[in-house]
Order: C-alpha cells, then sequence, then structure tokens
C-alpha cells in the first residue's frame, strides 16, 4: 500500500470505520500521519477496533464514536465529538453503508427498500451537512462518499442499493459544486468488489455466485480492501486538488467491460 501520502496535523472522521473497506481506510489514514475518528452503530466492535488500532502503534491518535447514520441527531452529535476530542476536522469518508435483498422488484421489502435508502442516501446527506460546517471551520477540507459500481451501472433484482448508491453520486455532484468555491472538495468513489470479510463469507457460502462475479471483472480477481482505502486517500490528498465532484471508479475493469 502507498505510504506516501501526508496528513499530518489532520482529522479525519471515517464511519462505518470498524470494519472493512472503513477499517482499512482509517489505518491507511493513521500511518499518514492524520488523527483518526471511526464512528458506527457498534459500540462494543468500535471500541474494539480503536483499542487495537492504538495499540498497533498509533496511540492516542484513534478515537471512537457511536453513530447511527439514519439519525441526525446522532450524526450531530459525533461530529461534535470529533471537535471535542481533537478539535477539528479537515477529512471526511462517508462509508457507512448496508447491502439488501436480492429480490424481484413484485415481492422485494418495502422495509428493505426504506432500511437501504436511509443509511445508504439518507445518511451520506446527514453526514454531510454536519460535517461541511466543521469542515468549513477548519478552513475547508476533502469529502469522500462511498458509492459503487453500481451508482453508475444497474444490477438485477438489486433495487434499493443500486437506487441508493446512483443517489449518493448525485449528492456528491451537487454538492460538490455547491462548495467548490469555498475550499471543501467533494467526490464519491466507486468500488468494483472487494475482498471484505462479508465477501469471504458470501464466498463460503454461494462460491457459484462470487466466482462468477469475480470473473466479471478482466483482471480476474477482487479489489483488496488496501486498494480501495489508497484510493481514498489519494482524493483527499493534495494530488487531488483538482478533482471535485466526480465519481472515481476503482473496479479492475468491470465497467469497461
Amino acid at each position: 500500500m502507498t505510504t506516501s501520502y501526508d496528513f499530518r496535523g489532520k482529522v479525519a472522521l471515517v464511519t462505518g470505520g470498524s470494519s472493512g473497506i472503513g477499517r482499512a481506510t482509517a489505518t491507511a489514514f493513521l500511518r499518514a500521519g492524520a488523527k483518526v475518528v471511526i464512528a458506527g452503530r457498534n459500540a462494543e466492535v468500535g471500541q474494539e477496533t480503536a483499542k487495537a488500532l492504538s495499540s498497533a502503534g498509533f496511540g492516542e491518535r484513534i478515537c471512537f464514536t457511536t453513530l447511527d447514520v439514519r439519525v441526525d441527531e446522532s450524526v450531530a452529535t459525533a461530529v461534535r465529538e470529533v471537535l471535542l476530542h481533537f478539535g477539528r476536522l479537515d477529512v471526511a469518508v462517508n462509508n457507512a453503508g448496508v447491502g439488501g435483498d436480492l429480490q424481484p422488484v413484485e415481492s422485494a421489502s418495502q422495509q428493505v427498500w426504506d432500511d437501504v435508502l436511509a443509511v445508504n442516501a439518507r445518511g451520506v446527506w446527514l453526514s454531510m451537512r454536519h460535517e461541511i460546517p466543521a469542515l468549513l471551520a477548519s478552513g475547508g477540507g476533502a469529502i469522500v462518499n462511498m458509492s459503487s459500481v453500481f451508482g453508475l451501472a444497474g444490477k438485477a433484482a438489486h433495487h434499493a442499493y443500486v437506487a441508493a448508491k446512483h443517489a449518493v453520486i448525485g449528492l456528491t455532484r451537487s454538492v460538490g459544486l455547491e462548495y467548490a468555491s469555498r475550499g471543501i472538495r467533494i467526490n464519491a468513489l466507486c468500488p468494483g468488489a472487494t475482498a471484505t470479510l462479508g465477501m469471504q463469507r458470501a464466498a463460503a457460502a454461494f462460491p457459484a455466485v462470487v466466482n462468477a462475479l469475480v470473473d466479471a471483472h478482466p483482471m480476474k480477481r477482487l479489489a483488496t480492501e488496501e486498494e480501495i482505502a489508497d484510493a481514498v486517500l489519494w482524493l483527499c490528498s493534495d494530488g487531488a486538488g483538482f478533482v471535485t465532484a466526480t465519481p472515481l471508479v476503482v473496479d479492475g475493469g468491470y465497467l469497461a467491460a
């Protein structure tokens, strides 16, 4: 993984930061010198993750705060906690998300639709709503919203997830334009299939399905969590200083096939 980024003196908030891509992203920011707050609904897992990262050599530069991105006051409280703990906010990675059922539309659950949109779309909107004032107070910064290749393409019977990830890109473009002249860059990241723990469990349970997914990527493999985290750091770095209001695809060629 690239380690040349320099985020010393910066504070990053990573939602859904207790595991998977979120944890890899938090770790990458820590290695680059940042102070990091990871946030999520499961306090036990989040605190364990923060403790493990602290013990791995990052000391007091890492902490956890509870956050339910579906709830306005929870998001507001989490951002206040970042400011109370570290005094500023420079980077926000809105990574918290859920999947959803694969069901034909005529038998799909409205509850699943509501739940997925509440986390994956409304959660990103609420997060930006409270992160942006903190970023402005710090003199500007960067936001990365986690979308997906399915924010740019369809997938049969995966309606809620696809709709929400398309919404993330729309939000990113709209809000990115709104703050382009005010020192805040806002981009979306669109990963292809990634070798998270959830994907490993899916491969064990449904090997044929996961093998077909891997085969659909021209590079014939899954992304690593670290590769996705590295793309996040680039989007937040000075090297991406002229990049805003855009989706960055990191998909091993999936959308080009």
